[in-house]
């Protein structure tokens, strides 16, 4: 029987897989896509447990609005994505616990400018120089405003210098700590702590929030719901439990072969699953002994420990989004930080995050202690919860605890969002040595939906780029 043979196999099914399935298609390629869950999109999709749908994967964005960069991805990937913004008066609060106050997060340059001088009034200058260094480090990046003018193909190609740390900028502009806490703070939402953080990357991750800020109705599941029905309307063949366990080339085609034995062929191979991973399964011509020690050695993202729960029949908390901030928080680059999530679903879920270091070391022990280290730090979230806000524990029932080991057995890796983006650090690019051979997802670009999305986007230009230079 002759093996399958495709243009384009796409290993793994997460935001940057399913991107790349879709622009691969619109290029008339026949394209298939590879994942090893029972279903795709498993982070993203969230997950069913005691009869309620958790949200898991997805919470908010920026830059989702139809004439912004995110709506623009989607309609140009031909989806239809229901949003609406959330509150603009706020949609995360700060508990500030050194001073007593709750700052509520609003977008849109000038309120947030305004509320920020009104809790902090002797910062108001370095509010004025912080806000200004984000908005013209936004503006520099050609994926976030190629809407606005037009680019070069080879500026999209060219990475902004990232050596300097949101720390040492926030310290540039700051003397309060709390402040400088305030503004660092959603950097446990994308895994590096400020004094790792690139400030452009905290720009990317962060700054586009300062605009505008949209929910997905439905959450993450209603995305990758609608990524589905486009790609089965696209023709791309979606096989699930289906896990890659090595790429070979022969000739002008790369071979993959899974753990069940079977075998596909193909002229382009996309891979979006964790580069080290990437590295147990591609050829060894991949890449040079020195890059493949640099891959290797890359830091992991800081890593959640997550209670799950629904509020209790017959209650609804009427609240956003809350983290609570200590007075060294940003000193202890919000190491153990605390922030609750809730959802807009009937019935109403919640997340209790902690931040945690996800080093193998701590999560790949025995089952005893792994146990005991679930119960200890889950009671740690609820005391903190308890201090805080006493009243959320008698309206929340826990269904299910996560951990960076169980994101381990799901996705391969501990870390929240694989490959830590450090300011020492440099970029991994989507090409390889090997022809056809590339790379998309987080580890490329940035976390979160618009990285994983525009890293396929970048993806497609350099495909783009070497077919007109062959044409």
């Amino acid at each position: 029987m002759a093996m399958q043979n495709y243009d384009a196999a796409v290993i793994g099914s997460g935001i940057s897989g399913m991107t790349s399935s879709l622009l691969f298609a619109k290029k008339g390629k026949r394209v298939a896509v590879f994942e090893q869950a029972p279903h795709i999109a498993p982070l993203f999709s969230g997950f069913d447990r005691g009869g309620v749908h958790i949200e898991s994967g997805f919470h908010y964005s920026g830059v989702l609005g139809k004439d912004e960069i995110g709506g623009l991805l989607f309609k140009e990937l031909g989806l239809n994505i229901p949003v609406e913004l959330c509150s603009q008066d706020g949609y995360d609060d700060a508990y500030l616990l050194k001073s007593g106050r709750l700052f509520k997060f609003p977008f849109g340059r000038n309120l947030f400018e305004q509320r920020l001088i009104e809790f902090f009034p002797y910062e108001k200058e370095g509010i004025k120089k912080y806000l200004n260094l984000v908005y013209d480090q936004l503006s520099k990046i050609p994926f976030l405003n190629f809407h606005k003018r037009k680019y070069k193909n080879e500026e999209f190609f060219c990475f902004l210098d990232d050596k300097i740390t949101l720390s040492e900028v926030l310290n540039n502009c700051f003397n309060d700590e709390e402040i400088k806490s305030l503004l660092s703070f959603s950097s446990v939402l994308y895994g590096v702590p400020p004094s790792k953080a690139s400030f452009v990357l905290h720009c990317c991750c962060s700054g586009i929030m300062f605009e505008t800020v949209w929910k997905i109705k439905g959450g993450g599941a209603a995305l990758v719901k609608e990524f589905k029905r486009v790609m089965d309307n696209s023709g791309i063949s979606v096989f699930c439990n289906k896990k890659v366990i090595k790429i070979e080339v022969e000739k002008d085609k790369k071979k993959l072969t899974f753990s069940d034995g079977s075998q596909i062929l193909c002229d382009i191979c996309i891979s979006s699953i964790h580069p080290k991973e990437f590295l147990k399964i591609a050829p060894p011509e991949t890449y040079r002994e020195k890059n493949v020690r640099r891959i290797q050695a890359l830091p992991e993202t800081d890593g959640f420990f997550i209670l799950y729960g629904k509020v209790k029949d017959g209650v609804r908390i009427d609240t956003n989004n809350m983290g609570f901030l200590t007075e060294d928080s940003f000193k202890k680059d919000h190491k153990n930080a605390y922030y609750v999530n809730f959802s807009n679903a009937n019935p109403q879920t919640v997340c209790a995050v902690m931040a945690v270091d996800s080093a193998e070391k701590l999560w790949n022990i025995s089952q005893s202690e792994y146990e005991q280290k679930k119960k200890e730090i889950s009671q740690q979230i609820k005391d903190e919860i308890k201090k805080r806000k006493p009243e959320l524990l008698d309206q929340i029932e826990f269904l299910g605890i996560a951990t960076p080991r169980t994101q381990k057995r799901f996705v391969n890796y501990y870390g929240s969002y694989g490959i830590m983006h450090a300011a020492d650090g440099a970029n991994l690019l989507p090409i390889t040595k090997v022809g056809g051979l590339f790379l998309v997802g987080q580890a490329t670009i940035s976390p979160g939906l618009i990285g994983a999305m525009i890293s396929s986007f970048l993806l497609d230009k350099i495909v783009s780029r070497a077919e007109n230079k062959n044409a």
